[in-house]
């Protein structure tokens, strides 16, 4: 049958294929549904069921196809009620009520149907679905019968009139579009008349399978007189069909067997296997030669890379042109191509023809990453008799598609080689590595440009770009920024790649980047460093791309968006570790817990990206939680206040239970609405909770967790120094308290007194040990007092200086500083803490168990050992025994730990001197990051160098400093000036030095600065230059001096001071006669003239005796000569006093 579309309509045909493909696509039918494949049919099934549900499976969908084309649905129902029916198309979720009401879905009885009459006949039952099919073009497309026949069974109406009625029915829906599905129940009818229903229609459904029915017999055959002879016939023809069709599909079943085995072989190679598939595919398609091919379009060129069968001019790296190839006629059409006879069809003329001379062909494109790659071909140099079957281009497209997956399977190795090749070469830097990057993803998508951008809100910045120089695209602010979900933005917005092969599509050709830069096409992926969005990785390009990004292309753009979230993310740990040391550095000097509170903050601002971060304290007397310092951000967007102002909730649950909360913010939560979705509350311990949140949709990782727990540990640890600092503190005013009370201690304070006055008159360090051990030990009842200190190759503490009543004891007795029981008592404790050890009681203390006996045996009952510490610098401990229990109380302890300092500050002050009166010192040279005082970070921000010039000591205490900056401006200077922390920092002079221009600055240093630092532990500093945020310091220690115990006091002051080298000098001593003789000699005749008359004249007495307008007469010359004189001569006395070193500070 025949159907004409409606006009103005691309409705598809109504015929067997329609409902077949109902049936298909239903989920109520469950059976398997056989293709056409070519048989004959036409549109009159019939449904043999043997029960309502197996009806209902093929009805049902059958009908929903009919509503939803539009059609007219006739329904003639017998053992179904119309209720039944509408009830299950409702099951199935059709508006069947809506069919029903406007008239597309009709019910009509057995007896307005094929009983109108009260008896059947065929004619007039013919005619009347030829009235129906009439009526219905009217309205509809077409027409679907739904009939149930099990009125037949009722008899009344001879089975074969009706047999002939469904044979002839065949006729009237092959002119029409019309379908029709009979529905016979098995169980109602004999097998006789079963028989006849599947020999009178073309296709069945039975036992929920649809299948061809190769028994129908067509209706002229039907009622033919001679039928037993022509049914013999179509036996033996249906017998020869089926075994030829199991011949073929055996054939088909080992071909493809054979391709799978060549190409699963894992023993081949990719040519071998290519060259396997071509003869195959030369065997099956009965043709002499196969070929691969590799074409390039834009150079006519093509190279053959595998070739089978014997062609003088098809053979492996035979090339050519590509416009003279049968590769450009299957490349321009896009689909396979056949030739059976090239002479019958008119390729004579054609140049592939006239170049190759084969007769007969059969070749198909091959397409990687969507792009022609070359062509997989077939040909002989005589035609083919048959033309090529369904089943032999089935298997040229599979051929090709194996070998175009495997090419691009190939391509995408090499790309992936190429990245892993780039992403892991250690001897490139991050951004020469960005940089290869960026040019590999422009090969690899085809694309002009590379660009690395980072986004923060509104600002854009491009990091990196490869690219046409003229393009508009370089490193630095992005010339113009995209609208919001369009281009990067867009990419920004998308947790996978974007692709725009053509951004008007999209209707992105308003965005500024497009008008402006002119990409046309877009590849883009998110960067993101953490939870924290950062930016893209995108490749653009001016000109539209043909074909849209594959699966591999974005898995690929992810790959390399990965690599470089991770780079970011190790960097952007590497720079929030510096930022955390350098904030424990700032910490180590604040002093309180609210100042440790404010400096955290400024550095979660500034560097170490946390800026929606808070730190509130515990206010013990209110019992809450109050916000104490919180960066800008938290003020405006993180409600500390809101979470701190209760004793219930998670911010107090965190402090409580001194474990970290994450609180996800968003719904009921009672917190005010904002872009915030976490905020993280860490304890500190029972100082308070530091606070910080983010507003990245992907909240706080595992990494950033970690880091913000570490984060709070520093401050945590800041904290508590700060305390147990306050509590020292508290403590020694306590002591100063108690000393007036103090005066069952007059004994200790005598002696105390007596060592004092010998330290003083002490020059060595032998000297003060042996005052100090000798006063005490002959004080009751201290028995003995030693000075020892640690021997660090074998970690023992070897006695240096003792008296009283030893007895041996030290010699027999061994003490170290480990973790054994040697290295546990009062002397290896002291060595290790730092802080005075007591065991009052040596009977009963087991951390003196292994010198207990010994120590008994010679009457010692308590012990103190106290280290020598002055200002971070241990020199060693002293360690005193008392011939009875408890002498070592609060009292007896802080005056000895007193004498202790005193004597370590005696120690330190013999060594400072000896390095400025020595003949030989020992010289360290080191180089410091921070040095303090703000130095460094000046000379860092305004691109200078410094260099000391010469110190003053003041009467206070303090140094006066006099440094010479190289490269600035007092401008500059005092620009900076503010964030010196020093109130008197003041610019002496400025003057030009070749070309740089030079200040020289007054400073005032405090104790704690380097340079006091240095003098403190006996040394001199001799040289501080500091340049590009560095400091160069080089210091003089006594040739006798204990060097170890000052570069660990000094490397403790400053962490990340590195000494690199030690050297030994001799210094120049000057008499005093030499330094006459040196002062004459640099004195004029005329100044040493005028200095003398001045001098004798009474000019430098007060009140002088002569005024300079007398001397000056008496000489002869005017005053400002005088003057002149005067000066120029103090000037070279001050020289030799103060350049030459003859005094120092």
């Amino acid at each position: 049958m025949s159907m004409t579309p409606l006009s103005g309509s691309s409705r598809e045909r109504l015929d067997l294929g329609s409902g077949i493909e109902a049936l298909q696509s239903s989920p109520e039918f469950r059976g398997p549904v056989e293709p056409f494949d070519g048989h004959y049919c036409n549109d009159h099934l019939a449904l043999i069921y043997e029960s309502k549900t197996e009806q209902y499976a093929a009805v049902v969908p059958y009908l929903r196809q009919g509503i939803e084309r539009g059609e007219r649905c006739m329904c003639v129902i017998d053992d179904s009620t119309e209720a039944e029916l509408l009830a299950a198309l409702r099951g199935a979720g059709i508006d069947a009520d809506a069919a029903v009401e406007s008239g597309q879905l009709t019910f009509h009885t057995v007896e307005e149907t094929y009983l109108r009459d009260g008896t059947f006949e065929p004619d007039g039952m013919i005619d009347i679905y030829g009235e129906i099919i009439e009526e219905t073009k009217a309205e509809y497309p077409a027409l679907r019968i739904s009939a149930e026949i099990s009125w037949l069974a009722e008899g009344g109406t001879p089975l074969e009139k009706f047999m002939e009625y469904e044979s002839r029915i065949n006729e009237l829906f092959d002119e029409e579009d019309c379908i029709a599905l009979c529905q016979y129940d098995r169980r109602s009818f004999p097998s006789e008349t079963i028989r006849d229903v599947i020999r009178t229609h073309p296709h069945l459904i039975y036992d929920g399978t649809v299948c061809h029915n190769f028994y129908h017999v067509p209706p002229e055959d039907f009622f033919d007189p001679d039928d037993a002879e022509q049914e013999v016939d179509r036996m033996m023809g249906t017998l020869l069909d089926r075994t030829e069709a199991k011949v073929a599909l055996e054939s088909r079943e080992r071909f493809l067997r054979e391709i799978y085995d060549a190409t699963a072989d894992p023993s081949l190679s990719f040519g071998a296997k290519v060259e396997r598939l071509l003869e195959l595919g030369r065997a099956w398609f009965d043709l002499d030669v196969g070929y691969f091919a590799l074409t390039d379009e834009d150079e006519d060129e093509f190279e053959v890379i595998e070739a089978v069968g014997s062609h003088e001019k098809i053979r492996p790296g035979a090339s050519g042109d590509l416009s003279v190839s049968y590769c450009q006629n299957v490349l321009e059409l896009d689909e396979p191509v056949s030739v059976l006879n090239a002479e019958e069809e008119g390729w004579t003329g054609d140049p592939a023809y006239d170049t190759y001379g084969l007769e007969s062909y059969f070749g198909t494109s091959l397409v990687v990453g969507g792009k022609q790659y070359g062509t997989l071909c077939f040909g002989s140099e005589s035609s083919r008799g048959r033309p090529f079957t369904r089943s032999e281009y089935t298997f040229l497209e599979l051929m090709s598609q194996w070998v175009s997956y495997e090419l691009e399977r190939k391509e995408r190795e090499r790309y992936q080689r190429k990245l892993y090749e780039i992403t892991s070469n250690p001897d490139q830097t991050f951004e020469e590595k960005i940089e290869r990057l960026l040019e590999l993803g422009c090969e690899r998508f085809g694309l002009e440009y590379g660009i690395l951008g980072r986004y923060d809100g509104d600002d854009a910045e491009v990091e990196a770009t490869v690219g046409p120089a003229d393009g508009g695209v370089s490193p630095g602010e992005f010339p113009v920024r995209p609208k919001a979900g369009q281009y990067c933005r867009k990419a920004m917005d998308a947790d996978e790649p974007v692709g725009a092969p053509d951004v008007r599509e999209l209707g992105w050709d308003d965005d500024p980047v497009y008008r402006e830069l002119g990409f046309e096409s877009y590849f883009g992926v998110k960067i993101a460093t953490g939870s924290e969005p950062y930016g893209t990785l995108a490749f653009c390009d001016t000109s539209t791309r043909e074909d849209p990004f594959t699966d591999a292309e974005h898995t690929f753009l992810e790959l390399m968006g990965q690599w470089v979230n991770y780079e970011l993310e190790q960097r952007r740990r590497e720079e929030q570790l510096a930022a955390l040391n350098e904030m424990s550095r700032d910490l180590m000097n604040v002093e309180t817990v609210s100042e440790i509170a404010e400096t955290t903050v400024e550095h979660a601002h500034e560097s170490l990206r946390l800026p929606l971060s808070a730190v509130a304290l515990y206010d013990a007397e209110n019992g809450r939680l109050a916000p104490e310092a919180q960066t800008t951000r938290a003020e405006d967007e993180l409600p500390t206040a809101t979470l701190c102002n209760s004793t219930s909730g998670p911010v107090w649950e965190a402090f409580v239970a001194g474990e970290m909360r994450a609180i996800d913010v968003g719904g009921d939560d009672g917190l005010p609405a904002n872009d915030l979705t976490q905020i993280l509350v860490v304890p500190l311990d029972r100082q308070g909770v530091f606070l910080t949140g983010t507003a990245s949709p992907e909240k706080f990782d595992s990494l950033e967790r970690d880091f913000v727990e570490t984060t709070a540990a520093t401050v945590e640890s800041a904290c508590t120094r700060a305390d147990r600092e306050q509590l020292l503190h508290e403590r020694e005013e306590t002591l100063e308290d108690q000393n007036e009370t103090l005066e069952r201690l007059n004994r200790i304070n005598t002696t105390i007194r007596n060592i004092d006055q010998a330290l003083v008159q002490a020059s060595t360090r032998e000297e003060i040990e042996e005052v100090a051990c000798e006063q005490l030990a002959d004080v009751g009842p201290y028995e003995l007092a030693w000075v020892g200190e640690q021997n660090t190759v074998s970690d023992v503490i070897e006695p240096r200086t003792w008296a009283g009543d030893e007895n041996g004891y030290l010699h027999d007795e061994r003490m170290t500083v480990d973790d054994t029981p040697e290295g546990r008592g009062p002397a290896g404790r002291a060595v290790e803490t730092r802080e005075p050890q007591v065991v009052n009681d040596i009977l009963s203390d087991r951390s003196f168990a292994p010198w207990r006996q010994s120590a008994l045996n010679r009457g010692y009952h308590a012990c103190i050992a106290l280290p020598l510490t002055y200002k971070d610098t241990l020199y060693g401990i002293l360690a005193v025994y008392a011939g009875q229990p408890g002498v070592f109380d609060s009292l007896e302890r802080a005056v000895l730990t007193e004498l202790s300092d005193t004597i370590a500050y005696a120690i330190n002050a013999v060594e400072s001197k000896k390095a400025l009166v020595t003949d030989e010192v020992t010289e360290l040279e080191f180089t410091v990051e921070d040095i303090g005082c703000g130095i460094t970070e000046f000379v860092e921000q305004a691109d200078c160098t410094m260099s000391l010039e010469n110190l003053v000591s003041q009467g206070d205490g303090g140094l006066r400093a006099f440094f010479s900056m190289h490269g600035t401006t007092t401008e500059e200077i005092r620009e900076f000036a503010p964030k010196f922390p020093t109130a008197d920092l003041t610019v002496v002079s400025e003057f030009s030095e070749g070309d740089d221009r030079v200040c020289l600055v007054d400073v005032t240093l405090t104790e704690d600065s380097l340079a006091g630092t240095v003098l403190q532990h006996g040394g001199r500093l001799r040289r501080l230059d500091a340049d590009d945020g560095n400091a160069r310091v080089t210091v003089a220690l006594a040739s006798d001096a204990a060097v170890r115990e000052f570069v660990e006091m000094f490397r403790t002051r400053y962490p990340n001071a590195t000494l690199h080298a030690q050297h030994t000098r001799q210094q120049v001593q000057r008499t005093s006669a030499e330094f006459q003789s040196e002062v004459v000699e640099e004195l004029t005749p005329r100044q040493l003239e005028v200095l003398q008359t001045a001098y004798f004249s009474g000019y430098f007495e007060k009140p002088r005796t002569r005024t300079g307008t007398e001397i000056a007469s008496s000489l002869d010359i005017s005053q400002p000569t005088l003057n002149t004189h005067l000066r120029a001569a103090q000037r070279k006395l001050y020289h030799q006093l103060f350049e030459e070193g003859l005094i120092q500070a």
